[in-house]
């Protein structure tokens, strides 16, 4: 069994979305209580991010009122049969994602999306962060209607947001929320996964009350006999 993890490492004073701010990872002073002392060399952090930072889930509060948070949602959902569609050589970085691209790139690879799929998505060609990431295009309306139609459970991509950067009405979110499509961004090393064969994927959240994502700890599987 060989594990590819496929999440981005988080330190202080990271920003994984221009809109979000900073991670924070600071020393936290430890203070003994009364007659309580704590073992040499005791040591903590104080950590504070945005629940849509680093490699995380979107789920359907984002967008809706009454819809699922974070500690609700279906974890069945979260890991499972996937596939990768890498479009990054098929594509500029300032043209978007579109249904005829990932059909292309079925077609290349021979692996093909299926009801109930985890599907991850290779927009780009270059590591995480690198000059022109923050300005990528991501998918367009075709690709979740596609998705819609195939009754997936998770899109995954290497971008810090699915929507287009000039849609600010979050079209793409608002549509695949509300079919309970759970939404995985700023995925790393997909350029690790295999391209004509499927593998298990795994993103479990924190169980964060009234969160609307979580920061995951993104695995793919290779070789299991789970499949």
């Amino acid at each position: 069994m060989k594990i590819i993890d496929l999440t981005l490492e988080l330190y202080d004073g990271l920003v994984t979305d221009n809109d979000l701010p900073a991670i924070g990872i600071k020393d936290e002073p430890l203070e003994p209580l009364e007659h309580e002392a704590h073992p040499k060399g005791c040591r903590s952090k104080l950590i504070s991010f945005s629940d849509h930072s680093g490699t995380h889930v979107d789920v359907p509060s984002h967008y809706f009122e009454n819809g699922e948070s974070v500690e609700n949602i279906n974890l069945e959902n979260m890991f499972g049969d996937a596939l990768i569609l890498d479009v990054s050589m098929l594509k500029a970085t300032h043209e978007p994602v579109t249904k005829a691209l990932l059909e292309e790139a079925e077609r290349r690879q021979g692996v093909y999306v299926e009801k109930n799929d985890i599907v991850l998505i290779r927009t780009w060609g270059k590591s995480w962060g690198e000059e022109g990431f923050f300005e990528a295009q991501s998918l367009d309306d075709s690709v979740a209607q596609w998705f819609i139609e195939k009754q997936i459970h998770i899109v995954g991509l290497d971008l810090p947001n699915a929507d287009l950067n000039q849609d600010s009405e979050s079209g793409i979110h608002q549509k695949l929320l509300n079919h309970d499509i759970y939404i995985v961004e700023n995925l790393v090393n997909l350029e690790k996964l295999p391209k004509h064969s499927r593998f298990l994927f795994f993103g479990i959240p924190l169980k964060l009350k009234n969160a609307t994502a979580s920061p995951i700890r993104a695995l793919s599987i290779l070789d299991s006999q789970l499949i």
